[in-house]
């Protein structure tokens, strides 16, 4: 898709008629296209709801928070929502979003929410390991650590250190463990691969179907029949976060817009699982990238 396409939901609220007077000014929101048809829908619900039109700006994640960070799109954005927690907090931490409204935090899940309260999440997805459903004598395994053991050597498939998935698990495991230990865990993940990483997790999918390695780390969405799961004894996540923009020019249509999209779409429950805040992987995610550079985790 060409970066920086405009998508105008609900273009029905532009036929209201005189005696009503114009419509509101629309919500100018900063997206990823990952699945532009699904949020073009949601949208046009939120506006069918609120009568407040909405613009959807598609481009990648990291390019909409630099935009949002200098103020630099056209046309300006209210809302960020990005595919991963590393934008929105880079985002946060420059000053380049609004507090959200007592109304938003009050419904959070404050695991999936900027500690400052400057974004949450409208999606989190487990870090699973995954293995195909037909392998009936394949042990589920349930630790990072057991794919770093010698057994599995040519076994382990990864899919790129690139994507969201896997520079939030880097992250969190530098955390929990410290560096040294957390590189020392990845390097011997990649001794153990059958091949080079992939670049998306649906190659990585297949590679485990047509045999190519026994195990792979993956998120667990979308759900797959044919592979069976195992979330790890370490408990880690991924989030698609949101926030309104500092400069926005709709302020308070974009809190609605928040409002309503995380009682819509954010996960209501993590269980009885221990879990660190999701906050820690933007935090460390500079520090993830340089693990895996080393590593040579590409």
């Amino acid at each position: 898709m060409r970066p920086g396409r405009l998508i105008a939901a609900s273009l029905s609220l532009l036929l209201i008629s005189c005696d009503s007077g114009p419509p509101p000014p629309a919500i100018i929101v900063y997206a990823v296209g990952d699945d532009e048809i699904a949020l073009s829908e949601r949208l046009a619900e939120f506006s069918n709801d609120t009568g407040i039109p909405t613009t959807l700006v598609f481009s990648k994640s990291s390019k909409n928070a630099d935009r949002v960070i200098n103020n630099s799109g056209s046309p300006p954005a209210d809302v960020l929502m990005t595919n991963n927690v590393a934008d929105i907090w880079r985002a946060a931490d420059k000053g380049a979003l609004r507090p959200l409204s007592i109304e938003v935090l009050e419904i959070s899940a404050p695991l999936l929410t900027d500690p400052d309260g400057f974004w949450t999440a409208v999606a989190m997805r487990w870090n699973v390991i995954g293995a195909l459903q037909e392998e009936s004598t394949r042990p589920l395994l349930a630790s990072y650590d057991i794919l770093a053991g010698e057994e599995l050597r040519g076994r382990l498939c990864l899919s790129s250190s690139a994507l969201p998935v896997n520079r939030s698990l880097l992250a969190m495991l530098i955390n929990d463990r410290g560096v040294k230990n957390a590189e020392r865990l990845v390097r011997a993940w990649i001794r153990n691969l059958a091949t080079a990483p992939f670049s998306s997790e649906g190659l990585l999918i297949e590679a485990i179907r047509d045999g190519t390695c026994d195990y792979g780390i993956l998120s667990r969405s979308p759900y797959v029949d044919d592979l069976m799961y195992t979330v790890p004894e370490q408990h880690y996540m991924h989030i698609d976060g949101i926030g309104v923009a500092r400069h926005a020019r709709q302020p308070e249509a974009a809190q609605k817009l928040v409002e309503w999209l995380v009682r819509e779409k954010q996960p209501r429950g993590t269980g009885n699982r221990e879990l660190g805040a999701v906050n820690i992987a933007g935090w460390r995610d500079e520090e993830a990238t340089l693990l895996a550079e080393r590593a040579g985790y590409q």
